[in-house]
């Protein structure tokens, strides 16, 4: 069983649109300095979850945003299904809480929901929904895990 791995990037397009919008907004007055200051936060900010890596292996479901400043995982042996979901526009882009679960969301309105066995969820946005709960799937019901979840 192969691992996955796959990257999704925020477009060039948009990641130019937001820079020139935030400068536009930081060059006018008043405020000049605080909004230069904000500016340099969230170019900061946007470089470093320019994009979101996941990766499927025989332990667990891992996310890493940018240049892997944040990161995040999922034992295997906590989760019980995946299946590919379309976010909505007021859920958003980000890591945040949507009521349901966490979202890990860098771009577009494709994901994949993972329900744990705690009764909890995560949604994880992806350009590759189908592929992603696959492999996920694919390793929970690969005989790798028992029925409590652990490697056997």
């Amino acid at each position: 069983m192969q691992r996955y791995s796959h990257t999704q990037k925020i477009p060039d397009k948009l990641m130019t649109l937001g820079s020139l919008a935030g400068v536009a907004l930081a060059l006018t007055p008043p405020g000049l300095v605080a909004r230069v200051a904000l500016l340099g936060v969230l170019g900061a900010a946007g470089a470093m979850i320019r994009s979101l890596t996941v990766e499927v292996d025989a332990e667990a479901v891992r996310l890493r945003f940018g240049n892997g400043l944040v990161k995040k995982s999922f034992p295997l042996k906590e989760i019980s299904s995946a299946s590919p979901v379309r976010t909505t526009l007021l859920q958003g882009w980000g890591i945040h809480w949507i009521g349901s679960g966490w979202l890990y969301n860098i771009y577009g309105l494709d994901a994949v929901l993972i329900t744990l066995r705690n009764g909890g969820c995560v949604t994880i946005g992806t350009d590759e929904p189908a592929a992603l709960a696959a492999a996920i799937n694919e390793r929970l019901g690969s005989g790798v895990l028992d029925a409590g979840g652990r490697s056997s």
